[in-house]
């Protein structure tokens, strides 16, 4: 597995499962939550970050966003938050389910990231 290459694509292009509608709900009842959930996924937390882009009908991630903290900081693209980002952030390519993944494949959906270069 290579390395980040500083190219901003999870940035400017954050796909997700959930669509707008359902993103600003959860993260509604989130916010009126007397008690927080240990199984309310921090996906939700992330909704006043995001700008919905467009749905990609029929793809495993359909909606796409772009992160209101990506940054052009010195020429190169950055995080705003880099230090306080959340974990889907942090943890970039890897998720919940990316033990399904074969040897050979990507591990990020992203064409020139530096995470599917050979070792």
């Amino acid at each position: 597995m290579g390395e980040c290459k500083r190219c901003g694509m999870c940035c400017q292009d954050v796909r997700l499962a959930e669509d707008p509608e359902l993103l600003e709900k959860a993260y509604g009842y989130w916010k009126r939550s007397k008690q927080i959930d240990p199984n309310f996924s921090d996906i939700y937390l992330i909704y006043p970050m995001l700008e919905f882009k467009f749905e990609e009908k029929g793809a495993d991630l359909p909606y796409h966003y772009r992160c209101k903290h990506y940054a052009v900081i010195d020429g190169l693209p950055a995080c705003s938050i880099h230090a306080i980002r959340p974990r889907m952030c942090r943890d970039f390519p890897y998720y919940e389910d990316v033990t399904h993944l074969q040897q050979e494949e990507n591990l990020s959906p992203y064409e020139g990231c530096g995470y599917n270069d050979p070792d």
